[in-house]
């Protein structure tokens, strides 16, 4: 009456190990581009910005030194780039303000960029250019407007601006990040808010 069955087993079991360091901020990197991809950035944004950490504790001067080791570096700089990330965004959005201000040809780019783009997609479009008797398609239409935008920011001054201000950005929240000492910020807040901390 009894019969044997053979089941199968075979197989792997992958235990999710948590990541640590530089891993870790790849993925919430990667994480942070899929809410882009779906259009929940503006909420994502508002998020981080309510976490922001007061400035007064933010530029702080008592609370800057140099660390005494390499290892304590590394520690304190991901540390501060958790803990300070809303005024790191902000510092950002900030120099990119003052780009856009003190470079009125590429607001004027970006926001005829933004409005082809907003005629493009919105509703019906029952605009059909033709070059000759050739009529554009939609996805032709998305082409030239892109070529278009692309040119438009490049005779602005886009190349420049980006990369003056990925590079003022970085370098502040490097130096920031590197000499603010949170060490002193878990005393005087929250015990446990960087459990990690040990003297090297």
């Amino acid at each position: 009456m009894s019969e044997n069955v053979n089941i199968d087993l075979a197989g792997e079991i992958n235990a999710t190990t948590e990541k640590r360091g530089f891993q870790k901020y790849v993925n919430d990197l990667d994480l942070l581009l899929q809410h882009v991809r779906s259009g929940a950035a503006p909420t994502l944004v508002m998020g981080v910005l309510s976490s922001r950490r007061p400035w007064t504790q933010f530029v702080a001067t008592d609370n800057f030194k140099a660390p005494a080791s390499i290892p304590r570096l590394s520690r304190r700089f991901y540390r501060n780039i958790e803990h300070f990330q809303a005024n790191y965004l902000m510092i950002f959005l900030g120099l990119f303000a003052y780009c856009l201000i003190t470079t009125p040809l590429l607001l004027i780019a970006m926001a005829a960029s933004f409005f082809g783009y907003k005629k493009l997609t919105s509703g019906p479009n029952t605009w059909k250019p033709k070059i000759g008797n050739w009529e554009l398609t939609k996805t032709q239409q998305y082409v030239a407007a892109v070529s278009c935008s692309t040119l438009i920011m490049w005779l602005a001054g886009a190349g420049a601006v980006l990369f003056w201000v990925l590079g003022a950005t970085v370098t502040v929240v490097a130096l920031h990040a590197s000499f603010f000492d949170a060490e002193t910020l878990a005393l005087s807040d929250d015990p446990d808010q960087f459990p990690m901390i040990e003297q090297v």
